[in-house]
Formats: structure tokens, C-alpha cells, sequence
């Protein structure tokens, strides 16, 4: 619990997205600004010269200066250039949480003569946009009249937010279209000048301006365009982090009183303290009770090593304790009646619990049988490539329990349903974690999984009918981060989605597809792969040309288009995480049909190996069945982000996998 003497919260993250998501605007007061003859006339965007629209101004004041309220005011004037500048700003929604309050939302048109058209209250409505992990997200709707290229809209709208204050809360200073002056004024609590760090830019500051607000300002800012295969938004999109140091309660008692301060200036102190407020936890999770201890015994009394003895505990945890925020069979109510676990005794005894308890209770069993362990809090690397550097708690979550095997530690997560054990989640992979002990903490580096850890293992019998239609058999196999990222998919969804999500995936690359007999297995075993198989039938798969039949083996390359299109890139390329493939596909080819040209494409690879394809095919000429096995990894060397100045070779090089998958033969008629 953290100590603020003004304020008892802190702004949650749910700002981050509304200061991204919300294209709409208001002004601190309700009075519109005039709109100048030049702005009226624009004909050509100034920032960008091809943009379909551009914002003449997008301003937000923070004001931060109440003992209880906090309140955002958002001004955007946009003008159109083109059609599809008129359709994205057509209609417009502005989301909020509970806890939040839009107040004085309104908008108008101003056309180039000058006349005006604004929206009534009668044309805003209330509606729900998002509903993810039982969190609902609300919405202030409305579409804009009397819009076309040429117009001006303007928007303006106030969030209340009660009992909150501006600390953490995120300011983004690029937004999805151009802007010819991007404004934040701020106004911190206390009058204290603004406390804040800036990411991926440094040309912008915060200076003192009128009724004690603060301004950072930027000018002819471009869009933010994304590329394919970028790093997440945050490690490469401007913005800054408001922040300021805290108390953080560690201990109370009638006579006394501990608490920590956090200050973002010194990161040693910063994190120090961080760890200090979870060393309660740990010291709770390292001293189990005797009857965590003897099933911890019980458990591993046939285990040899302490590998053997971890998977143990890992399965049973995972296994035998009902997972609450997995479990599909709960409603909310039911849930919500579930007994309480107050201590980790509670979970065993219950066999029930929420992700966090279950992974406290795996380090507990670990700790009682004499394992040093700790609760390790990561970065997201989903979300930005964290370093020790950035002094936010919000940066790190409680990703893992940490134990040391040997020199070396471990990272478990029994608490993800699906993942295997001695795997983390991709976006926990690969990143800075704070492992926190009783007294101390340290930093350390989560392993990331090897190209052998996720494979796509995919076979397919067909045969193809003389007038080009393949039809046959299909099974597909996912292990690793493969799996995972399935299983999370589709828990939770029936088995009518999980099919209809497949054809839409298939009818992506080949739209006249026909699937039938689909089934999937070992949706929630951890250990297993996935497997799902189904019957397809692909008329036209071949192109017939006179008594010519042109076919691409490569059954699931097909009708793939290439992963970099653009001949110049502005960020680096980011793959989640190293995967291989193996394909293995059988082709009974039509009575009468021979080889007519059936080359294999050489081998593919980079001179360090970090991507590789190989291509082969054989011909059973007394079945007349063409077999095609293909072998594919990237990432090898654990090789998975890469500085835009190696674009062109990385480009070319999956330019060269492209062309290899899509591989044409040709079938002559006898």
C-alpha cells in the first residue's frame, strides 16, 4: 500500500490507451477557438505531403493541481484532404473506465466558407467497444456530420477521473496522423515542477508557462506509421512517463512504522526500494508450513536431482490445483464464492487459486526442501525492451518464481495454465528481471527459447484430380511458444470457433477452400502438443494450361505473400521469438500426368546460420506420388532483433524463402 499525502492513487495505465486510442479533442474551456482564413483554405497537407488528413493542432492539458481530482482536457482540430481521411474521421469514440467521467464532449464541422455544422447531444451515445478478460471498456460514440475533403473537424472533450493523480500516467508525442503542433500543458500537484523521464527522444521539455501549467510542445510531427516485424510501440514511439517519488509501506505496528521512499532519480535507491515493499512476500513464500513441507517430500521422494524434483512440484502445482483464471466452468458469481486463500497452507488445502498464489505455492514446496528461491518481476517485452535504467515500477510485473539450481537460476510460471514447464512466456523471454529476496535483489537476463523448443510440425496427403483440385488429409503439430500462443487463443472459445478461426486463417491464402472433419486435441495439457487435423478440398489449387498442370507443392506456403514489401524501413526488425518449421507433403498426382519439370530449389541459408531453408523432392513413380519435405528455421544463435541498417539483407534473404515456398513444378499429360 503506498503512502500519498495528497492523493491515495495513482493513475492506472488505462490512460496509456486512451491517450492513444482517443482521435477526439476539447478545450480547457467551452468556448471554440476562431478558425483562421489559411486553415479554412488549406489545400495540401504541410507536415506530410501525402497524408489524407492532418492535424492543424492536437493539445491535452493534465491538470494535476486538485487534492482529489484529476482532469484531462483534449483539444484536436483535423482537417481532411481526402476520402479516406473523410471516412476515418467519420465516427469517433471516446473510451472510458470506471472511475472515469467524460464531461463537455463536443464536436463540429467547418466547411471552407466558413458555415458550421455541430453534433448534438442527441448524437452522442454510450456503448461498450471493448470486453477482454472480464474488463469492460465503455465508450462516448457519434458520427460527424456534413464531413468531406476540405472540411475541418474539431473535437473537445474533459475525462473526470476521481481520486487519482497524474503519477505514471503516459504522454505520447506521436500520434497516427500527422501534426502540425502537438501540445501537452501540465499542471503538477503541489505546484512542483514536472517530474519525468522521456523515451526515444530527447528534443522535448517541459517549460514553465501561464496559471501554473508546464508546456512540451513538438512541431510538424509525421504519423506513426507501423512496419512489419517492429519492436513493440513503446521502445521506438516518443513519450514520456510523468512520475515523482513515493512512500511505499513496508511494516506498521502500534509503535512503529517502516516504509520505503522511491526515488526515480537514483536507480540503485529506486529499486532498492521496489524490492524492499515485495521482501514481505518472499519471506512468506520461504517459510512454509509443515504441511506444504511434507507434500513437497511426498511429491519428490522418487526424484534424483533437482531438475527432477522441480518438474514435480511444477506439474503438481499446475495440475492439481484448480486454476481460478483459467478455469471456463466458473461464472463470475461462482467465483466470487470461492473460498478465500489467505495463506499458501490455503491453496493446498483448498486446491484452488489465481495464478499469482500458485506460482507463491511452487516456490514455497521449492523453498522447503531447501532450494534458494525468489519472486523474479520482468519486463513485458510485448510492450517495450525494458532495462534496469528505467526507474517505473510499472515496467515489471511478477512474471516467475526464481530458484537457483546449481550457479545457475531457473524461471518457472506454473501459474500460466498451458506452459511447459522450464518455459516462460515469449514476451517474459529474453528480458531484464528483478529477482527479489528477503534482503536483497539482483538483476538477471530470462532465458530465450531455441529454435528447437518451437517447432510447426505439418503433414498433408492430398490428391490431385486432373481438372487442378487438390483435395486430402491434414495435421498440424505445435510445440513451444507455438502452442501456447494456440492454447491461449482458444481455451476458451467452443469448438465451432476454433474451426471457423481455422478457415478464416486457410481462406486467407487459398479462398476457395473447402474444410471439413476438423479436430483439435490437447488443448489444455501443458506438456503436450497441440495437434489439429482436418479434410480439405482446394478447386483451381493447379493451374491447367492445355495438357500442362502447374503445381506448388508447398501446401502451406501457399498463397503467402512476402513478410517485407517496402524497399526502405525507418524501424528494426523484432521477431518474438525463434521457430523452425517441418513440412512433409504427399501429392497422388492425376493417372496419366508425369514429371515435367520438378527441380528443388537449392538450400537457403545466411553465412551464420540464423535462418536456414531447405526443399526437397522425390517422385514414387510406381504410385505416381510426388513427395515434398521442407525444413525451415530463423532465429538460430537465439538471433531474433535486428538494427534497421541490416534491412536489405534481411529482406532479400526472406525474399529468397518467399520465392523457394511458392516453388512451381509442372505435370505434363502423357
Amino acid at each position: 500500500m503506498f503512502l500519498n499525502f495528497g492523493k491515495r492513487f495513482t493513475l492506472l495505465s488505462i490512460f496509456s490507451l486512451l491517450a492513444v486510442c482517443s482521435l477526439t479533442a476539447v478545450a480547457q474551456d467551452k468556448i471554440w477557438r476562431e478558425v483562421s482564413p489559411a486553415e479554412l483554405q488549406m489545400k495540401t497537407p504541410q507536415v506530410e505531403p501525402d497524408a489524407d488528413a492532418e492535424a492543424v493542432f492536437w493539445e491535452v492539458r493534465v491538470d494535476d493541481s486538485s487534492d482529489s481530482d484529476l482532469s484531462l482536457s483534449h483539444y484536436v482540430r483535423v482537417k481532411i484532404f481526402t476520402e479516406r481521411g473523410r471516412e476515418k474521421y467519420s465516427k469517433f469514440d471516446v473510451p472510458f473506465t470506471r472511475g472515469i467521467k467524460i464531461k463537455d464532449l463536443a464536436a463540429r464541422v467547418i466547411k471552407p466558407d466558413g458555415s458550421i455544422v455541430e453534433i448534438t447531444k442527441q448524437d452522442i451515445f454510450e456503448r461498450e467497444i471493448i470486453k477482454a478478460n472480464k474488463v469492460k471498456i465503455k465508450a462516448k460514440s457519434f458520427a460527424v456530420p456534413g464531413i468531406e475533403p476540405g472540411v475541418i473537424v474539431e473535437y473537445r472533450y474533459r475525462e473526470a477521473v476521481g481520486d487519482a493523480g497524474a503519477k505514471g500516467m503516459t504522454l505520447v508525442f506521436q500520434r497516427e496522423i500527422p501534426v502540425q503542433k502537438l501540445s501537452y500543458y501540465y499542471k503538477p500537484y503541489n505546484k512542483k515542477e514536472p517530474n519525468y523521464q522521456s523515451f526515444n527522444f530527447t528534443d522535448t521539455k517541459f517549460i514553465k508557462d501561464d496559471k501554473g501549467f508546464y508546456l512540451a510542445q513538438r512541431t510538424n510531427v509525421p504519423a506513426f506509421k507501423e512496419e512489419p516485424r517492429m519492436p513493440p510501440g513503446d521502445t521506438v514511439r516518443p513519450w514520456m512517463l510523468l512520475q515523482g517519488s513515493s512512500f511505499g509501506l513496508v511494516n506498521a505496528s502500534a509503535f512503529s512504522i517502516s516504509y520505503t521512499i522511491k526515488d526515480p532519480k537514483i536507480p540503485t535507491l529506486y529499486w532498492g526500494a521496489v524490492s524492499t515493499e515485495y521482501s514481505g512476500l518472499v519471506k512468506q513464500m520461504n517459510k512454509p508450513d509443515k504441511e506444504i513441507k511434507r507434500t513437497a517430500a511426498e511429491l519428490t521422494a522418487s526424484a534424483s536431482t533437482p531438475e527432477e524434483k522441480l518438474r514435480k512440484l511444477y506439474e503438481f502445482c499446475q495440475t492439481q490445483i484448480r486454476n481460478t483464471n483459467f478455469d471456463t466452468s466458473l461464472t463470475d458469481e461462482q467465483r466470487a464464492k470461492l473460498p478465500k486463500n489467505k495463506t499458501l497452507a490455503d491453496v493446498l488445502k483448498n486446491k484452488s487459486a489465481g495464478s499469482q498464489f500458485i506460482d507463491m505455492l511452487f516456490g514455497a514446496m521449492a523453498s522447503s526442501l531447501g532450494m534458494e528461491t525468489r519472486i523474479a518481476l520482468a519486463g513485458d517485452r510485448s510492450k517495450m525492451f525494458f532495462n534496469p535504467g528505467m526507474t517505473n515500477d510499472s515496467f515489471i510485473h511478477p512474471a516467475a518464481i526464481a530458484v537457483k539450481v546449481g550457479e545457475n537460476w531457473k524461471f518457472f510460471n506454473p501459474g500460466v495454465k498451458f506452459l511447459p514447464a522450464g518455459m516462460l512466456v515469449w514476451y517474459e523471454e529474453d528480458v531484464w528481471a528483478m529477482l527479489v529476496g528477503e534482503k536483497n535483489y539482483s538483476w538477471e537476463q530470462t532465458p530465450l527459447s531455441g529454435i528447437d523448443k518451437t517447432v510447426a510440425k505439418r503433414t498433408g496427403k492430398f490428391k490431385l484430380l486432373e481438372d487442378g483440385t487438390l483435395e486430402g488429409t491434414v495435421k498440424v503439430e505445435y510445440t513451444g511458444q507455438n502452442a501456447l500462443d494456440f492454447k491461449m487463443d482458444n481455451y476458451d472459445e467452443s469448438a465451432n470457433t476454433r474451426e471457423e478461426n481455422l478457415k478464416n486463417e486457410i481462406k486467407a491464402r487459398m479462398t476457395t477452400a473447402e474444410i471439413s472433419d476438423f479436430s483439435v486435441s490437447d488443448i489444455v495439457d501443458a506438456e503436450k502438443p497441440v495437434i489439429y487435423q482436418y479434410k480439405v478440398r482446394v478447386p483451381n489449387y493447379a493451374q491447367k494450361t492445355g495438357k500442362r498442370l502447374f503445381l506448388q507443392p508447398g501446401f502451406f506456403e501457399y498463397g503467402g505473400s512476402p513478410i517485407f514489401s517496402s524497399a526502405t524501413r525507418k524501424y528494426d526488425v523484432f521477431f518474438r521469438y525463434p521457430w523452425s518449421e517441418e513440412d512433409e507433403v504427399q501429392i497422388e498426382l492425376p493417372k496419366g500426368f508425369a514429371l515435367d519439370n520438378a527441380d528443388a530449389p537449392g538450400m537457403l541459408e545466411d553465412p551464420q546460420k540464423i535462418g536456414s531453408l531447405k526443399i526437397n523432392i522425390g517422385m514414387n513413380k510406381e504410385g505416381n506420388i510426388m513427395s515434398y519435405r521442407r525444413k525451415f528455421h530463423f532465429g538460430g544463435g537465439e538471433k531474433i532483433l535486428f538494427p534497421v541498417g541490416s534491412y536489405q539483407p534481411l529482406r532479400n534473404l526472406f525474399d529468397g524463402f518467399h520465392k523457394a515456398d511458392t516453388h512451381t513444378i509442372t505435370l505434363k499429360q502423357n
